[in-house]
């Protein structure tokens, strides 16, 4: 069986029912597992790189008005892997690849994917909904009983989470110019951990906060994970935190209460690690950093 996958979740979600050797093809954003980087890479973003929050976020508003896809499908390349599945997601066009991306680009090319080809789509906006998922890759692949287990596995991890303490408000902030909600599958997150979600609930998408609403909130933590970014990312735009004049009279930026955390592995992407994501919030809030994951971040001036 060959497999084309078009966006990091599905790629990982396929190395985790162990099926990797049997990828022809990932995005260009594909990093996990790192052996899956020397695959063919089926995509290309048309966002310029070195952009600021503020840039990449008009940016993509902009695309979005003109009904621009965000991600280009290099055509020839899919048609000459010939996959037997592609994996693919309907939940974000901001995201990844989506059907109608693929749809838009095989027109007017003579050579179009067989009958054969099987293209899977993937739309969990919550944890059970990424479970969903995971079996549906698996069956199509024949490796239900591999999803199964790693389902069964993860809901162990949850159940055995440590607690926070009771009413602590955490605010996830998914982009800090302009400010961002967290949405979808992190709101559960936070919710696992024995917390409540300062803003947003499970499934929500994303939205655009206003300083007012920061503020009404009055969050116990602030959890800076913007999406697709890694640690070292999320603690830089975690600290300009505390050189915004407008949020300055929080308790939570007075006490020094802003964390952030390795998103783009374990909140960004609806993949099984967004259950270690919550095991680490877990970890780092109630006893300290987790290396390389979660870090807290103090005033810098």
């Amino acid at each position: 069986m060959r497999i084309a996958s078009l966006l990091p979740s599905t790629t990982e979600l396929a190395c985790a029912l162990g099926l990797e050797s049997q990828l022809v093809g990932v995005s260009h954003e594909c990093d996990y597992p790192g052996s899956v980087q020397t695959l063919p890479h089926l995509t290309s973003s048309i966002i310029p790189h070195g952009l600021s929050q503020r840039e990449i976020d008009d940016f993509v508003r902009e695309a979005v008005s003109q009904g621009r896809s965000l991600y280009n499908v290099d055509i020839e390349l899919l048609l000459s892997l010939k996959p037997d599945i592609i994996l693919t997601q309907g939940l974000c066009d901001v995201c990844a690849v989506t059907p109608d991306t693929i749809e838009t680009s095989l027109r007017g090319v003579q050579c179009t994917l067989p009958a054969s080809c099987t293209i899977v789509t993937t739309t969990g906006t919550n944890v059970n909904g990424i479970f969903d998922d995971l079996r549906m890759i698996a069956k199509a692949t024949n490796s239900l009983e591999t999803a199964e287990r790693l389902i069964e596995e993860s809901i162990n991890k949850l159940n055995q989470l440590n607690g926070m303490p009771a009413n602590t408000s955490i605010l996830g902030l998914e982009w800090v110019d302009p400010f961002f909600s967290a949405g979808h599958w992190v709101p559960e997150q936070i919710e696992a951990i024995g917390a409540t979600s300062a803003i947003g609930s499970p499934t929500e998408h994303s939205r655009t906060l206003s300083v007012e609403e920061i503020m009404k909130s009055d969050p116990d933590v602030i959890i800076v994970l913007c999406c697709g970014f890694g640690l070292e990312e999320n603690v830089e735009f975690a600290k300009k935190l505390y050189s915004m004049e407008s949020i300055q009279s929080l308790p939570v930026i007075q006490k020094n209460q802003v964390w952030a955390i390795d998103a783009n592995s374990f909140c960004s992407r609806p993949t099984i690690r967004v259950v270690d994501g919550s095991v680490h919030m877990a970890e780092g809030l109630q006893s300290g950093d987790v290396e390389g994951v979660l870090q807290r971040v103090f005033n810098p001036h």
